[in-house]
């Protein structure tokens, strides 16, 4: 469940469009060849350390792109089959290390001065919660990412959260989220909904992991759809 503490309305008024880029980016977009998005495999592409950047400073907030509320996303934000292997290929490479220390982890995926996808260093959360700091206009910031950590009977975190999709509609940004079970899931918040990028097991899963109530988890899910599932769970 990801926690972004509710800043909108003061960053609307107070942050500069010139804030510099997020820090401790540790993954790079993978190479056009190698990222087209395979729905229901296993994650491919090489991957490389970058080297930290500055991003462009002249970021436009789309007006009412949240709607009636303001965007932080650049107004290149990338969307499609790039962005969705490049979080796929992020969260498997987080997986395995969120699932052992039953915890979640967190944090952004933003474009840099060259146009290209790179990610904020995961922060570490709780077993059902990851809390980090409102994104801001200028960063470049498009999409939130979080683990679901490791499995938990009581728990339904293989489909996201509420709070998950109400968090990143928020400030305007799409978000993807892995679960126990090996799911990606990505929130967009232009369809005001939330859909499988792949399903049980595409991305490392918790070997402890034990599928429950599958026939309810369906391809794609909105807002209300979830808020009417977590009331009868």
């Amino acid at each position: 469940m990801l926690r972004v503490p509710s800043l909108l309305a003061a960053l609307a008024l107070s942050v500069s469009a010139c804030a510099p880029a997020p820090t401790g980016q540790i993954f790079v977009q993978p190479a056009p060849n190698d990222a087209l998005l395979q729905p229901m495999g296993q994650p491919s592409g090489a991957v490389a350390q970058p080297t930290p950047t500055a991003v462009q400073s002249n970021v436009r907030i789309p007006p009412n792109a949240a709607r009636g509320g303001i965007s932080v996303a650049p107004p290149n934000a990338p969307s499609g089959p790039v962005p969705d292997q490049f979080a796929i290929n992020f969260l498997n490479s987080i997986q395995a290390r969120s699932i052992a220390e039953e915890r979640e982890y967190c944090g952004y995926f933003f474009l840099n001065a060259q146009g290209q996808i790179e990610a904020t260093r995961p922060v570490p959360g709780t077993f059902a919660s990851c809390a980090m700091p409102a994104p801001r206009p200028g960063e470049g910031i498009f999409a939130s990412y979080h683990t679901h950590g490791a499995y938990g009977s009581d728990y339904d975190n293989e489909v996201p959260s509420t709070l998950d999709l109400q968090s990143d509609f928020q400030f305007g940004i799409d978000g993807y989220v892995s679960t126990p079970g090996g799911r990606v899931w990505l929130v967009d918040f232009q369809t005001r909904s939330t859909r499988q990028l792949c399903g049980l097991r595409c991305v490392t899963s918790d070997p402890g992991f034990v599928p429950q109530g599958e026939a309810g988890i369906r391809a794609s899910f909105t807002l209300g759809d979830l808020q009417r599932r977590m009331a009868s769970f």
